[in-house]
């Protein structure tokens, strides 16, 4: 039997790769026989893939490549993030003359925030909470579908015939897609015929058309009254919104609003007044626009000229102006936001974060201002931010009181490290080393010391609001947090083996698929931590063929 021999590597690009056959000098490694190569991925889909390789007799370190099975691209070395979940994705080792590939089937696995939902042959599976998208009469009689699209409280289709069906709570559920305003219940502004993409709004669905008109159906959720009907003509999907909204490229949801980026860079807004439905008073420098991110109640654009304009909620304080934009941000090549500040990094990588600091302590980088270059990628939790800088260190500003003092504690631990992944109050970094960093409020996983001789060796973390769990590279599972909404894997741990991809619903529960497609769940059972119910019909989740 000949044996296979592994190293652990750090690289930029992944962080496990195996050792090409000992400490041997190249002539005498080769020697021993012809080079060969096995490769195994982990990691879920539409998010980061990272291989795991084994070589043996390599003149050199292992390569790998990514592509769909149509040919497209997707990058090389040991992580990529995955942007063609919906194709089969091929990874391909190779090792002087020697390759292996394995081929990850196309993404089946769907989460509204308190619901799963599988895709078997077309047809839905879904369990969890019933008013947030579990399975119902609706989803099991939907077939031929390849995409579901989910938001907050339930689940969208594209039927064969373009037309569209949903399901969850009744804000969103459309069972006669030709049901259309004036009729009453969960209806659409006009009918979902010739639908040719959806796109999820948090209590809302917005569906774009053959001809590039889009209709809309669902809530728009205020923040202190009822909740407002998409067909509401004064704060909903209005005759004026719906006759702007054409051309649209996304549509992106706060607590109480929606706001709509054109191709031609305007932007249409409705839904609550002071959470950003009403624009008016930032109309004219609202122009030009290649970016928005919101908030909790609020917006931020983008423009071309590298400047940001503000709007919504915590930017329509009286005496502020918003004649002009952010005055602190020039330059902005890209925007983030955590629920109530922003943060713009400019075309040479530097941050700067801004809002109304004597509210939102995470608007206030000064602290850190001189750390905040190189600046690779920006996450954030509901009141804090986190930059991972190019050289793989980390600074991490906002909610002091949550924040400050278990970050003192790990700062120094902040190096090299490759993602991070929060909760609503949480990091968890990944080191390129396989190790993990944590910090924030401990209920909701900034406290992994529990687990800490453990989280060795990952390769991939998820979490939902209030837990995380971390893939090992031996395909076991490690979790912390709260332990009713998943941080606690104890009632499952015989079955967490041979794990490939791990998916969680926000409102606390997780789903882990293993390399043979058979499955675990656990966590709060009122938002996905049981599927029992569905057991009968869905025995596997295909991972990789």
């Amino acid at each position: 039997m000949r044996h296979y021999k592994s190293i652990l590597l750090t690289s930029t690009v992944g962080m496990l790769v195996a050792g090409c056959g000992g400490d041997s000098p190249v002539s005498e490694v080769l020697n021993q026989g012809k080079p060969e190569v096995r490769i195994d991925v982990f990691g879920a889909r539409g998010s980061t893939l990272t291989a795991f390789v084994n070589a043996i007799n390599c003149a050199s370190a292992p390569t790998v490549s990514w592509a769909t099975t149509g040919g497209v691209k997707l990058g090389s070395g040991l992580s990529i993030q995955d942007t063609q979940p919906d194709a089969a994705v091929v990874a391909t080792a190779n090792c002087n003359e020697a390759s292996a590939s394995q081929t990850l089937v196309p993404n089946s696995v769907f989460s509204s925030a308190a619901a799963f939902a599988v895709l078997k042959s077309g047809s839905p599976i879904a369990w969890g909470n019933p008013v947030w998208g579990a399975g119902g009469t609706l989803s099991a009689s939907i077939t031929n579908v390849t995409q579901l699209y989910p938001s907050e409280r339930g689940f969208a289709a594209i039927l064969p015939d373009a037309t569209v069906k949903a399901w969850g709570s009744s804000f969103v559920g459309i069972a006669d897609p030709k049901l259309a305003y004036p009729a009453a219940g969960a209806i659409a502004t006009e009918p979902l015929t010739d639908v040719v993409s959806i796109i999820p709004g948090k209590v809302a669905y917005f569906a774009v058309k053959k001809d590039g008109t889009v209709a809309a159906w669902g809530r728009s959720r205020g923040m202190k009254d009822a909740d407002v009907l998409m067909v509401n003509q004064a704060f909903g999907f209005s005759p004026t919104v719906k006759a702007a909204m054409k051309d649209v490229l996304t549509v992106v949801s706060n607590e109480g609003s929606y706001a709509a980026l054109k191709k031609d860079g305007t932007v249409v807004t409705f839904g609550k007044q002071d959470t950003g439905g009403d624009s008016s008073y930032v109309k004219t420098i609202l122009k030009d626009v290649t970016q928005i991110v919101g908030g909790n109640y609020d917006f931020l654009a983008l423009r071309k000229d590298g400047t940001v304009v503000n709007w919504g909620y915590g930017y329509g304080h009286p005496g502020d102006d918003q004649s002009v934009p952010v005055p602190e941000v020039t330059g902005a090549a890209k925007l983030f936001m955590n629920g109530y500040a922003g943060v713009a990094v400019d075309g040479k990588k530097a941050a700067t974060a801004f809002g109304y600091v004597s509210q939102v302590d995470s608007a206030d980088a000064g602290s850190v201002a001189k750390l905040l270059v190189n600046v690779a990628q920006v996450y954030s939790t509901n009141t804090a931010f986190a930059a991972l800088k190019e050289d793989g260190s980390v600074v991490a500003w906002g909610d002091a009181i949550r924040m400050n003092d278990s970050l003192n504690k790990v700062q120094s631990s902040l190096v090299n490290v490759k993602s991070i992944v929060n909760s609503e109050y949480a990091f968890a970094a990944l080191k390129q080393d396989g190790s993990v960093v944590t910090w924030g409020d401990p209920q909701n996983g900034g406290d992994s010391s529990a687990v800490a001789l453990r989280l060795t060796n990952i390769v991939a973390i998820t979490a939902n609001k209030y837990a995380f769990a971390a893939l090992r590279s031996d395909g076991g599972v490690v979790t912390w947090g709260m332990g009713s909404k998943g941080g606690d894997s104890a009632d499952v741990a015989p079955k967490l083996t041979n794990i490939r991809a791990i998916y969680a619903t926000p409102y606390g529960a997780f789903l882990a698929v293993a390399k043979d497609g058979s499955y675990v769940t656990w966590g709060d059972a009122w938002a996905g931590g049981d599927n029992s119910s569905v057991i009968a019909n869905l025995t596997k989740i295909p991972f990789s063929n």
